[in-house]
């Protein structure tokens, strides 16, 4: 039995689900690679939605093969009247939602964004990494939902690590995997 969704989280409702697909990484030094992913949004009642992907490289034969990576985190929507971090510039844009990520690579990503009407976009705040975790020192996410629909729930990773510039990442389109989750409008 899923709880009520948390007024706060109206503007990422959209998210709400288990989401699966196919996409496309590669970055400098490692060969292009096609991937099968799945990507969980849910909420356990509070004002902040838990998230979850894991992805695996696919086989020759088409089906899921080898691990590739996963991540865990949290996104929730900024209080009222917190839109702007406190040293923001005049005239920058408001920040509507934090997000949280941390990877087994050893390294942990919090985002500020803003969404949209059915898309988030996201840039790193701050990169923490353990000792011996992957260097990465920023990212930028985008996810939407787009198609004649709206079912088909897109995104793109560009990060900067091992000393490279903020450069395409991973890529990927993803159909709801849960019908009952979907938002009836």
């Amino acid at each position: 039995m899923q709880p009520e969704i948390h007024p706060d989280l109206e503007k990422l409702s959209f998210l709400i689900g288990r989401w699966e697909g196919v996409g496309v990484a590669g970055y400098e030094g490692t060969e292009e690679f096609q991937f099968g992913q799945e990507v969980e949004f849910s909420h356990e009642g509070g004002p902040f939605l838990a998230y979850r992907a894991c992805a695996w490289r696919i086989a020759e034969d088409g089906s899921l093969g080898e691990y590739v990576t996963s991540e865990n985190g949290y996104w929730r929507i900024r209080p009222a009247g917190t839109e702007l971090p406190k040293d923001a510039p005049e005239g920058t844009a408001p920040v509507h939602v934090e997000v949280l990520i941390s990877h087994p690579e050893g390294f942990s990503e919090v985002y500020l964004g803003n969404v949209f009407a059915n898309r988030v976009e996201l840039s790193t705040d701050a990169v923490l990494r353990t000792e011996t975790g992957l260097e990465v020192t920023a990212g930028h996410r985008l996810y939407g939902l787009f198609g004649d629909d709206r079912e088909t729930l897109g995104y793109a990773w560009d990060m900067a690590a091992q000393g490279h510039d903020l450069r395409s990442y991973m890529s990927a389109q993803l159909k709801r995997a849960d019908k009952k989750a979907a938002k009836k409008d």
